[in-house]
């Protein structure tokens, strides 16, 4: 089983800049969230301690997972693992979305920003490179009880992933909230509202 989860919010989330590889600080909100998400996932978690955390190695994710594990109760070490690390954005990177989409109307015509990068971030890390990288991520976890603190496009590719959607279902996702916990276990991927 595992429960994915996005770090929290961040100053660029704020901003409505893109992230991608960059990275910035998590606001009093996103602190907020995450310890929410930790103490949600402690009573969903229920005393276990047969989970590993993950986490991402980018900053917002790291400081994200640490205020999760205290909140949870989590007394394993987090490990990183740069296969959780964002989609690259390229050029896309620190700007607002609303300023790609004045440089470029058909971006604002799809149906999530996931599908806009895919098809319009031309010097991004690209969807095929995104998709590789994550599956062979998720392909490693197999049945593994995991923890993991993530991204929202990424976590979006991963959820897509688990349930077996093709390009054009995935391309349907929105990336991953930082209200819930998403529980993947046996083929299904489940919304947990965080509290």
């Amino acid at each position: 089983m595992i429960y994915l989860l996005r770090h929290g919010q961040t100053a660029y989330n704020l901003e409505r800049r893109i992230q991608g590889r960059m990275d910035s600080p998590l606001t009093s909100l996103g602190r907020e969230q995450s310890q929410a998400m930790g103490l949600t996932l402690r009573e969903l978690l229920d005393g276990s301690d047969g989970f590993d955390l993950i986490a991402s190695p980018q900053g917002r994710a790291q400081e994200s997972a640490q205020i999760v594990r205290d909140a949870a109760g989590i007394a394993r070490p987090i490990t990183s693992d740069a296969r959780l690390s964002e989609v690259g954005c390229g050029s896309w990177e620190k700007h607002h979305f609303a300023s790609i989409c004045a440089r470029d109307p058909l971006v604002e015509e799809e149906p999530c920003f996931l599908s806009a990068w895919a098809n319009y971030c031309t010097d991004g890390e690209g969807l095929d490179a995104a998709v590789e990288r994550l599956w062979g991520w998720l392909c490693w976890a197999g049945k593994r009880d995991l923890v993991v603190v993530g991204h929202g496009v990424a976590g979006s590719i991963l959820r897509a992933l688990y349930v077996g959607e093709d390009r054009d279902g995935m391309l349907r996702y929105h990336s991953a909230r930082q209200d819930v916990i998403y529980r993947l276990d046996r083929g299904w991927v489940e919304e947990i509202p965080v509290r």
